[in-house]
């Protein structure tokens, strides 16, 4: 694979749209790969969807961050743009523990292509509970890992509606005077990335990924990008010779030219996943 990367030449500005301070978990990173990461806030970007639900995201994470990376340029009059967006959901691994996803995106205007890259990681503290206590408000709080991380009070429409709560005395005070009238309150974990330092440590992940990605170029019209896209299944078992569901060929692919070329797997399926010899 033929490398992007030159130290020796001078950093490209690249603006990441953002009011969760989040520049400074990814500049080192792509700093390594050329770009000069800088902050442009002049945008909401809460219009776009928020995780406690104000506003509804209308569009895929994917959409999203791309959506935010091409706004970068046009308010910045950068060639290269960044978006980030968080996703939560189940684990993929057992399909019942909490996942944050976080997704980057570089957007190259003057090529117009775009490179992502995703991480993802079960070292999250994404929840929510209604309690009707101040012991069972006080067991969310020690579980979500608050003050370190911010907590949200209510739900979005309602009166105590509050975010970004980070002294015990101020969610105490709020819990004392809303149980005796509601009874119940809701609680949830605040998960905008400045307020989340598990979060924050997903995303340093996210450009690390990116990073490596953009490390490779194309070998066809030498774009930084060029990575695996994807894998066909069928590798023969390496007892009967039967195939399996592993990988037999990966893909690469060029994200600019889509120029594509196919890896065979030279190795042989272990019996432990033929369906034959396995089943």
């Amino acid at each position: 694979m033929q490398r992007c990367t030159d130290k020796h030449r001078p950093l490209q500005r690249a603006a990441f749209l953002t009011c969760h301070h989040k520049a400074p978990l990814v500049e080192a990173a792509l700093a390594d790969c050329g770009l000069a990461v800088e902050t442009l806030d002049s945008f909401d970007t809460d219009q776009l969807g928020t995780f406690s639900r104000e506003v509804n995201r209308p569009h895929s994470a994917q959409d999203t961050a791309l959506a935010k990376a091409k706004l970068a340029t046009d308010l910045a009059g950068t060639r290269y743009g960044l978006g980030s967006e968080g996703s939560f959901g189940r684990d993929p691994h057992v399909g019942w523990m909490p996942w944050d996803y976080e997704l980057l995106c570089l957007w190259d205007a003057e090529r117009e292509y775009a490179v992502y890259a995703l991480a993802g990681s079960g070292a999250t503290n994404y929840a929510q509970a209604e309690v009707d206590s101040l012991e069972a408000a006080q067991a969310f709080m020690d579980k979500a890992q608050f003050p370190q991380h911010a907590l949200i009070i209510g739900r979005a429409g309602e009166p105590w509606f509050r975010k970004g709560i980070r002294q015990r005395e101020t969610l105490l005070d709020l819990l004392h005077t809303l149980l005796p009238i509601h009874g119940r309150v809701w609680l949830e974990t605040d998960m905008r990335a400045h307020l989340n330092p598990l979060r924050q440590a997903v995303i340093r992940d996210a450009a690390t990924a990116l990073a490596k990605r953009l490390s490779q170029c194309c070998p066809a019209c030498a774009a930084p990008g060029f990575a695996l896209a994807r894998s066909e299944p069928g590798l023969h078992c390496e007892a009967c010779g039967i195939s399996t569901a592993l990988a037999a060929t990966h893909i690469w692919e060029c994200p600019a030219c889509a120029y594509a070329e196919r890896h065979p797997v030279t190795s042989k399926a272990p019996a432990a996943h033929c369906g034959y010899c396995n089943p």
